[in-house]
């Protein structure tokens, strides 16, 4: 199985990519993706830039022009759940967009079944016994995230909470999650928290974007082990 790693921005993935062994460079409709190896696995990881469409490209690129089989995103998230505090993360059982109206995707082409994509419940056991109740001193819980093309601070929290009530919120999970659900592969994502209800804003996550980074990163790498064996 060859994984297709979607990183939002570099400083999300880059640790990542310097392990590759055997690593290439290129660009495909503008999207930085790295091809290679780890730990023996087919790897191709692809920096999307932040929202959905930009999610949306390189998730696919992933899949037709890398011909990945599975899809990962490893990056970080805003703490919905108040139980959530900084450096914790998510293992996203299922995804949603918070920005758009339900009935759209179900009513309309191509009829989705539901507003909820469904991450790959063999990888989500493999991410849950990888990764245990916690790593580097932070938690991992398994949940409900959303993902919306705006930052999400105090404005909005509430109605994404009646509507959702997810365990966080960003810009691209849903995204790729949708693309794996059209293109019928497997989808998991690792998010973790730059920034909560208690400590909220763009000051909190510039603040803990490098540190949680890397815990996700730590997060894929750990999982990928336990695929390996």
């Amino acid at each position: 199985m060859k994984y297709g790693i979607v990183g939002p921005s570099e400083g999300e993935i880059a640790a990542f990519v310097a392990k590759l062994e055997d690593k290439k460079e290129r660009r495909i409709s503008n999207i930085k993706v790295y091809e290679g190896s780890y730990l023996g696995l087919d790897i191709a990881v692809a920096i999307s830039g932040v929202c959905k469409v930009n999610a949306s490209i390189a998730a696919q690129v992933l899949v037709k022009d890398e011909r990945c089989d599975a899809l990962v995103v490893c990056g970080v998230s805003g703490g919905i759940d108040p139980m959530l505090k900084i450096g914790d993360t998510v293992i996203c059982s299922r995804v949603a967009y918070h920005d758009v109206v339900p009935s759209f995707l179900m009513n309309d082409p191509p009829y989705l079944g539901s507003a909820w994509f469904e991450s790959d419940a063999d990888l989500v056991t493999a991410a849950e016994e990888a990764l245990g109740d916690s790593i580097n001193g932070y938690k991992i819980y398994t949940g409900k995230a959303v993902t919306g093309e705006a930052f999400v601070a105090d404005e909005g929290r509430q109605e994404i909470i009646d509507g959702f009530d997810p365990l966080c919120t960003d810009m691209e999970t849903a995204a790729v999650a949708h693309v794996a659900y059209m293109n019928k592969i497997p989808f998991l994502a690792f998010r973790s928290i730059t920034d909560t209800a208690e400590k909220s804003g763009l000051e909190n996550f510039h603040e803990n974007y490098l540190a949680s980074s890397a815990t996700a990163q730590d997060c894929l790498m750990a999982f990928l082990e336990r695929v390996s064996e």
